[in-house]
């Protein structure tokens, strides 16, 4: 098996020169929305900031990671050697998140070559706001009603644990919820609305069901994970039924939020 050093190193490296000779070929063979005037200096400071904030974060990642495997007491410049010392089944997993964090900086770089970078940087401020908001509170209540809740029944018949995930939902409907309940005490003061950043936001706030609808599912989503941290491992029937009851309350709310983001 490889080492850990080299699987961090490839998952960094391959979605790298991916978009390197992608952008080569651009520069090489121009689009309409894509001239060479496009790879000017500011877009390249733009790509080598964003490129160290993703380093930045992955060596985060790491370094909690090996914190939890017994290293806690190393610097920077020692980490390729822990990395090379550490069993390669305790970073295996984070690879993929690695892998996908060069390819979202890939995307927000090549954002700023078509838009420019104050339009780029807008653009992708705005997505991530939007994603935060709404699509992670989405995507946590599909994971409970196509993932989590098949895992509890089977766990139910086969005796078998899975790996809980009540904490991850729980901190992830929190971040949800807190900046819906943040993104209505703001929206309402004049001159919000024209700030680039709030305006695909404002769609969300001015259809006050679909926002009372996402504030019911942030809150469901958040009594699911308490209800599974809290209440599960000490009388487990209970906990099941109640898990069960807050996952078909959320089939019908989602399906309407469904219909209304179709709707906007």
């Amino acid at each position: 098996m490889k080492s850990g050093k080299k699987l961090v190193i490839e998952a960094v490296t391959v979605p790298l020169v991916a978009w390197v000779m992608i952008w080569l070929f651009l520069y090489i063979h121009p689009t309409s929305s894509i001239q060479r005037e496009n790879f000017n200096a500011s877009w390249l400071i733009t790509v080598v900031v964003s490129l160290f904030l993703a380093l930045a974060f992955i060596v985060f990642m790491l370094k909690r990671r090996l914190r939890k495997t017994g290293h806690t007491d190393f610097t920077f410049k020692e980490l390729p050697k822990v990395l090379e010392r550490t069993n390669p089944e305790n970073i295996k997993d984070l690879t993929s998140g690695i892998f996908r964090t060069i390819l979202i900086w890939g995307a927000f770089s090549s954002g700023v070559l078509i838009n420019g970078p104050e339009k780029g940087i807008a653009l992708a401020i705005d997505f991530a706001v939007v994603f935060m908001t709404v699509g992670l509170l989405l995507i946590v209540s599909l994971a409970i009603l196509l993932m989590d809740v098949p895992s509890i029944l089977y766990e139910s018949l086969t005796g078998k644990r899975l790996s809980p995930i009540f904490k991850e939902i729980l901190l992830i409907s929190l971040v949800s919820g807190g900046a819906l309940a943040l993104l209505g005490f703001i929206l309402p003061h004049s001159g919000t609305s024209e700030i680039r950043v709030f305006r695909s936001l404002l769609k969300f706030y001015v259809n006050r069901d679909l926002y009372n609808d996402l504030l019911l599912l942030s809150a469901l989503n958040a009594l699911y994970g308490i209800i599974g941290i809290l209440i599960l491992p000490r009388r487990r029937r209970l906990g099941i039924l109640m898990l069960l009851m807050i996952a078909i309350a959320l089939i019908p709310i989602l399906i309407k939020v469904f219909i209304q983001l179709h709707s906007l």
